[in-house]
């Protein structure tokens, strides 16, 4: 009985811990009110780490305290989440006095109580910069993209998507803020189905340096309907020997028109007209 009773506790505990990980991040609310300002301030709980979840706390309600003397302490202060990951939560907070706003976006990252920037998931210089229109500050993620504000107050008018970013993505980050749906060559010949305005990726073994590629086409379904998006590459560290610089090739996608798609990648040299030496043909069905 006693073992019976000792696995049952064991049991207990994974089903708990399996129920906290992994799961949206719980934002309540507690309400200070002030003689002529009412401030409902977000209040993270739920989360893995309380160390953390306590220094996000601390930066939530200074943020809040902020809006509130931005708006002279009068009226009041309220919040939007824009985005819930397990382990990542964004707010917009507003300050109202009569008919101004003030805006402030919060973004938290719940494994180390800071907030994180676009340099966490996306990496900087010329090309990010070319994609974005420009260097961008005061940046609200958002569950389809981030939001920028003109200055600090003012609204978060401008949206670029996640989409427009991918090419840029730090591959080792991304599933955090992303729903990346994964491939391999194990794909080949096989049915995905996804749903409009999905992502998803090839991860792919590759040696650009002998000249060979990973070449792509898309037959069927609307023009435009589903569209590589951008790719990355990563270095193999490896102490074996090898012909070139082997490594890992990471190529993304968008499903962005219902209808049915074959997705044919042809690892091979582009200026060859041989068929590649390697296949991975994939039917994409987009609800």
């Amino acid at each position: 009985m006693k073992k019976i009773a000792g696995v049952l506790a064991v049991a207990s505990l994974l089903f708990c811990q399996s129920v906290f990980a992994d799961q949206p991040t719980t934002v309540l609310t507690e309400l200070k009110e002030g003689k002529r300002v009412t401030v409902e301030l977000p209040v993270i709980d739920g989360a893995n780490d309380e160390v953390f979840q306590q220094s996000a706390n601390h930066l939530l309600d200074n943020a809040a305290d902020d809006v509130a003397n931005k708006a002279g302490r009068q009226g009041r202060v309220s919040y939007e989440v824009t985005l819930n990951r397990p382990s990542l939560v964004s707010i917009l907070l507003k300050g109202s006095n009569g008919g101004k706003t003030y805006y402030r976006a919060v973004n938290v990252d719940l494994t180390s109580g800071r907030e994180f920037t676009l340099d966490d998931f996306f990496f900087g210089g010329e090309e990010r910069e070319k994609l974005l229109g420009g260097k961008v500050e005061n940046v609200l993620f958002t569950e389809d993209g981030i939001a920028v504000s003109s200055k600090k107050g003012a609204p978060y008018e401008q949206k670029i998507s996640y989409e427009t970013l991918l090419p840029v993505a730090r591959i080792g980050e991304i599933g955090r803020l992303l729903t990346v749906w994964k491939l391999t060559e194990n794909s080949h010949g096989k049915i995905l189905n996804v749903k409009q305005g999905d992502l998803f990726a090839f991860k792919l073994n590759a040696n650009p340096s002998t000249g060979f590629q990973w070449l792509h086409t898309i037959n069927g379904g609307a023009e435009n309907g589903l569209l590589k998006t951008g790719s990355s590459f990563m270095i193999q560290h490896t102490q074996q020997a090898q012909v070139g610089t082997p490594g890992t090739e990471f190529q993304f996608y968008a499903a962005k028109v219902p209808g049915t798609y074959q997705l044919n990648l042809s690892y091979q040299r582009p200026w060859e007209k041989n068929k590649g030496i390697r296949e991975c043909n994939v039917t994409v069905v987009v609800k």
